[in-house]
């Protein structure tokens, strides 16, 4: 049997559990924001004072993602207690429209850096802003499997296997050597060679 709550645990005013308020100013050093609420004509407008909100995950396994001045938020407050209060963050608002209108998930970033992945064409695609870098540590290897594109300048500060053929359109440079079924491009002789116009042999 479950024991109904005393009487004193309820707040008088049920109303003051859940509001709905704005990001006025974020603290990204104290993992803090506050928030106003209240009616939106009210020239002094109540606010919290440096509250926390609510993340996806914050135990062994933690994602940071800090609310936006401006962006709307649900305030609640245990026990009616602004001070008490956590925001969670994520309600859509005529300053913050909606991303999208399919069923593709999306995620965009305040410079407009964009990934998004859409179900229905099996598609990731992840867009930076011009200048934008890509970097990826992984000490083990990385492993791309599929066909792969490369539209522009690749540099590589390690070893690379590639299975399957390679097709270039342009120039190949190499500073040191160029090995084809064990031959050297640099250091390799011909056979079959005589004074003359005769051509060589192939390499040895």
């Amino acid at each position: 049997m479950i024991r109904p709550a005393p009487q004193e645990d309820i707040p008088a005013d049920i109303a003051s559990l859940i509001r709905i308020g704005t990001v006025l100013s974020v603290d990204l050093a104290e993992a803090r924001c506050i928030v106003r609420f209240g009616d939106p004509d009210d020239p002094e407008p109540a606010q919290t004072g440096p509250i926390r909100w609510l993340s996806p995950r914050a135990g062994l396994t933690r994602v940071w993602s800090p609310p936006s001045e401006g962006e709307q938020v649900l305030l609640v407050c245990p026990d009616g207690q602004i001070g008490a209060a956590v925001a969670i963050a994520g309600i859509v608002q005529d300053a913050f429209p909606p991303l999208g209108s399919t069923t593709a998930e999306m995620i965009e970033f305040s410079d407009g850096a964009k990934i998004t992945y859409d179900p229905e064409a099996h598609a990731l695609l992840a867009v930076l802003p011009a200048g934008g870098t890509v970097d990826v540590t992984a000490d083990g290897g990385i492993t791309l499997r599929g066909d792969v594109t490369i539209e522009g300048n690749l540099t590589t500060n390690g070893d690379a296997a590639i299975t399957g053929n390679v097709t270039v359109d342009q120039t190949v440079t190499a500073e040191q050597d160029v090995v084809g079924d064990g031959i050297s491009l640099k250091s390799h002789k011909h056979g079959g060679v005589q004074s003359g116009g005769a051509q060589t042999g192939t390499p040895v």
